[in-house]
Parts: C-alpha cells; structure tokens; sequence
C-alpha cells in the first residue's frame, strides 16, 4: 500500500494545456468529433494533439475514479449505517431473551413452589402436570 503511496505521489501533475483557451473542463465536455476538429483548425503539430487527447484521456479517467471514490465512500457510510442498526436491534433481542429466560426461572419457582403446596396439603396433583 506503501509503494501505490509513494508511486501516485510522485506521478508528475498534467503538463500545461497546449492549447491554453480551452480550459479542462472543456476539455472533458466536448465530444470526441468536435475536439478533433478543433485541435485541427488550430493548425497542432501532431504531438500537440496527441498530448491534449492524453490529457483528455487523463481528466477523465481522473474524473471516474473520484465518481468511484464517492460512491465506494457512500456505499461503506450505508453499509456502517446498516450494521450499527443490526447491532441495536441484536442487543435489544439479547435484553428481551434474557428478560424472558428470568421470566420462566419465576414461572418455574413460581410451579415448583404451588406444587410443594399440594403435595402437604394431599392437594392431588392431575396426571398431565405430575411430569412438569
């Protein structure tokens, strides 16, 4: 990751237009046919017109990684989004299970202590809830 650093930082920044009246953002807008046919009419020697549609080629690609970027940021925001939710909604189902489990432990003293009740009372017991 160290060496991408190092590398991308020591890419040199764009050479200047050769054709300084058109601005960069013109640069990306216009079409293909019509910066042909400027660059043409402007009587450029061939390397000129080979460094502006490097340029080109460069603010777009340039452009479509920063597109990209923005959304892979947006993406990992919703997804952090989505994740924190399910780690609310995990924890308050944890709470209400234990809260039940606490619930059944009285249920079941509550039982235990009803059926120690009839068993000194010769209370007699149904069948069905002998096992219990």
């Amino acid at each position: 990751m160290e060496a991408k650093r190092e590398r991308k930082s020591s890419l040199a920044p764009l050479s200047p237009c050769p054709v300084p009246d058109i601005t960069d953002d013109e640069l990306v807008t216009i079409s293909v046919r019509d910066l042909n046919r400027t660059l043409k009419m402007r009587g450029l020697n061939r390397e000129e017109i080979v460094r502006m549609k490097q340029r080109r080629r460069t603010l777009k690609n340039r452009g479509y990684a920063a597109s990209c970027r923005i959304k892979r940021i947006e993406q990992k925001d919703e997804l952090e989004t989505k994740k924190s939710y399910e780690w609310t909604e995990l924890e308050q189902m944890h709470d209400d299970n234990e809260q039940i489990r606490r619930e059944v432990g009285n249920w079941k003293n509550k039982y235990k202590a009803l059926l120690q009740f009839a068993i000194q009372n010769e209370i007699p017991i149904p069948a069905e809830l002998e096992g219990c």
